[in-house]
């Protein structure tokens, strides 16, 4: 069942799992804009200017895409990467909950055992978590779980995040999250994290700049929507 799940996913993101619709805009487009956004918020000193990100080669693309789809890094894909609190969190502490790794493992979020850090106004503007984001699970001892992303998918008002987890800020008008986080999933973006840290002992990370590495297929917007579908 295992094996089937993960051939229909890499069939999914390859284009080949639901039909292509020519008059979609192409994922060029939806880059192209998301570009834009970023220069503007770079502009306005919202987000930090990031490192210039390398050119995929032909060797790196594993297969060929569907007219309209591109490689792209995860980095031109986000908005903005952002490190969880280091706050102390506990359970009596009187302040605001904060997911940890066990809120996110599952594969979507879970609000039971939840621990709670005193954190300032600006540490919360700056850790709030919006409908679409990304959280990635950066740090632990096993190997499978690192690189793993849930959708934020459910109102999480006055919510933080611990130190374990970076969370990626979405653009919602030009990507669906859940086809990133199915994106993630596949072998392909799995290779790309688990092979750097697979002989690393103790406890295995990845950190934002392997995260904006990574290589995922874009299809244009509303393929992505089917697929997801």
């Amino acid at each position: 069942i295992d094996a089937l799940k993960q051939t229909i996913l890499q069939l999914a993101v390859m284009g080949k799992l639901v039909s292509q619709d020519p008059s979609d805009e192409p994922a060029a487009a939806l880059l192209e804009r998301i570009a834009a956004e970023k220069a503007r918020l770079v502009k306005e000193k919202k987000i930090k200017k990031e490192k210039p990100l390398s050119v995929i080669s032909e060797d790196e693309k594993p297969f060929e895409l569907p007219q309209g789809w591109e490689w792209e890094r995860f980095g031109r894909v986000f908005l903005d990467l952002k490190y969880g609190t280091s706050q102390k969190s506990d359970y009596l502490i009187d302040g605001n909950p904060v997911l940890r790794i066990p809120n996110v493992a599952g594969g979507s979020i879970s609000l039971d055992d939840l621990k709670f850090s005193k954190l300032s106004e600006t540490e919360m503007n700056d850790l709030a978590l919006a409908e679409g984001d990304l959280l990635f699970i950066r740090s632990n001892g096993s190997l499978g779980i690192v690189g793993r992303c849930v959708v934020v998918d459910i109102c999480l008002d006055g919510f933080a995040f611990a130190g374990y987890l970076v969370r990626a800020r979405i653009p919602k008008s030009n990507f669906c999250s859940h086809f990133i986080s199915l994106s993630m999933d596949t072998s392909y973006v799995r290779n790309q994290i688990e092979q750097p840290i697979r002989s690393t002992s103790g406890v295995k990370n990845i950190n934002s700049t392997e995260i904006s590495n990574l290589i995922i297929p874009v299809p244009p917007l509303f393929e992505q929507r089917r697929i997801v579908t």
